[in-house]
C-alpha cells in the first residue's frame, strides 16, 4: 500500500479549490434551494464525462487539449453548479482509487498467514 503521489494532490486540491470557489459564488448569490441541489448532482456525470473526454485528447491529440480545457473554462466561469460538481468529480477521480488500495492492503494485512 503506497501513498499518494504528489500530482494525486494537486489534482485533489484543485477539486477542493473549484468546490469552494462554486460554493462562495452561491453564498454571493444568497440563493441555493432543492433545484440547485439537483442540478449539482445531475453536472457530475456530465464532469465525469468532460475529464473522459479530456484525458482521451490529451493521450491521442495533445493539440486539440485546448479545445476541452476551454470549454471546462467557460463552464466554470459561466456556472456555480460546475464549479462545485467538477471539484467533486476530482476529489473522487483521485479519491476511490486510493481508497479502494487502502482497502486492498487491510484485506490483505487482515488474512492469516
Amino acid at each position: 500500500m503506497g501513498k499518494m503521489d504528489w500530482r494525486q494532490w494537486i489534482v485533489v486540491a484543485t477539486g477542493a479549490l473549484l468546490f469552494v470557489i462554486g460554493a462562495h459564488r452561491f453564498i454571493l448569490r444568497h440563493s441555493f434551494g432543492m433545484g440547485d441541489a439537483v442540478n449539482c448532482c445531475l453536472t457530475i456525470p456530465a464532469a465525469g464525462l468532460l475529464l473522459l473526454v479530456f484525458d482521451y485528447v490529451l493521450h491521442h491529440a495533445r493539440l486539440v487539449t485546448v479545445i476541452p480545457l476551454l470549454a471546462a473554462g467557460v463552464l466554470v466561469l459561466s456556472s456555480p453548479v460546475f464549479d462545485v460538481s467538477l471539484g467533486l468529480t476530482l476529489m473522487g477521480a483521485m479519491a476511490l482509487p486510493a481508497l479502494s488500495e487502502w482497502k486492498a492492503g487491510k484485506a490483505q494485512s487482515n488474512t492469516p498467514a
